[in-house]
């Protein structure tokens, strides 16, 4: 079967390579040689008319570009298919725009190892045969998601985390409090007169991954070890990018961002 994916970042790179070995995935748009720094207008695709689906990465951790609206499938039958996994639970979203979202936990939600998956019941059984099954949502589906042993724990703590979600005033409440973190974040790096930089676009700029490099990238190291003597640790940028990388997932509290906003201010006025 054919298949459409939207190319923003490394995981939806990802995805579409493992995609290959299921069915015949093309790429109708990728960031790549820019080096992803945006989301290209949903008007100018070239949607394959067949698809049976569009797949999409919602946030990517690495680049920081985040999709704020969602493009529609060109089939009438395809549907969307949305990797969640970086900002599940941190905004609304209308679930009825996808066929399938699925998310790993460990961001927003609770540990690494549970896998949250929201399907469209119509969209069940009819998984390939050379599905395995742990991957047959209909499989979990008829059996309450007890097919096999779950991981009773970590699924135990993210109950805790929807309880302490619900308790903020749901998810509305949650996307104000990560605009306000970010919004400070991005408006110290877009004032320091070019001392900071963030290379996405802004109008899909992530609530969640805050990529910024420096002026003078050879202050990089001293920015992440007078970072660190301040108790602000895991701020150096993935390999593939460099740089810098605030993740300022729903766990970081407004304090934490406020303080590393202090921190880049006194650390520019040093080095300016």
């Amino acid at each position: 079967d054919s298949v459409d994916y939207l190319v923003t970042g490394s995981w939806g790179d990802k995805a579409f390579k493992e995609a290959k070995k299921y069915c015949n995935p093309k790429v109708i748009w990728s960031g790549k040689s820019e080096n992803y720094v945006r989301v290209p207008s949903f008007d100018g695709l070239e949607l394959n008319p067949n698809a049976k689906y569009l797949h999409i990465c919602a946030n990517e951790t690495i680049y920081g570009v985040e999709f704020k609206d969602y493009p529609v499938p060109r089939n009438p039958n395809g549907v969307l298919v949305a990797d969640m996994s970086s900002n599940f639970c941190s905004k609304p979203v209308d679930v009825t725009k996808f066929g399938l979202i699925y998310a790993g936990a460990q961001k927003n939600v609770g540990p690494s190892g549970v896998c949250i998956v929201i399907v469209r019941k119509d969209l069940l059984g009819n998984a390939q045969e050379i599905t395995p099954v742990m991957l047959d949502y209909k499989i979990h589906a008829d059996n309450n998601s007890l097919y096999n042993t779950p991981p009773c724990y970590g699924i135990y703590m993210c109950g805790l985390v929807f309880e302490d979600l619900l308790k903020q005033g749901g998810l509305e409440e949650v996307e104000k409090k990560n605009q306000k973190k970010a919004g400070i974040l991005y408006n110290a790096i877009d004032e320091s007169k070019g001392f900071y930089r963030c290379p996405v676009e802004k109008s899909v700029r992530s609530l969640m991954n805050v990529p910024f490099t420096l002026e003078k990238s050879e202050l990089e190291a001293e920015f992440l070890k007078e970072a660190e003597k301040e108790k602000m640790v895991q701020l150096k940028g993935h390999r593939s990018v460099g740089g810098m990388r605030a993740s300022i997932y729903n766990a970081m509290p407004l304090a934490g961002v406020e303080k590393l906003v202090a921190f880049m201010k006194d650390f520019q006025a040093k080095h300016a």
